[in-house]
């Protein structure tokens, strides 16, 4: 895992956890957090939606932007 995070993929992160559906499947950051296993993709009926793993949740933790 990187240690260092663009301000994008913060805040990819961050709305992952509120509303997963509003971010772009095609983002560069998505992707980005998807390689470092902080990101991942589920199916959801007949679509994909990324959803923050607990690697990512672990991360926000850290930086104090979640409870």
């Amino acid at each position: 895992m990187k240690k260092f995070f663009s301000p994008h993929e913060l805040a990819t992160l961050v709305l992952l956890l509120s509303a997963p559906t509003q971010v772009s499947l095609n983002s560069p950051d998505l992707i980005a957090l998807q390689q470092d296993q902080l990101v991942e993709m589920v199916a959801v009926g007949d679509s994909n939606i990324a959803r923050v793993t607990p690697d990512g949740v672990r991360v926000l933790r850290q930086l104090g932007m979640v409870g």
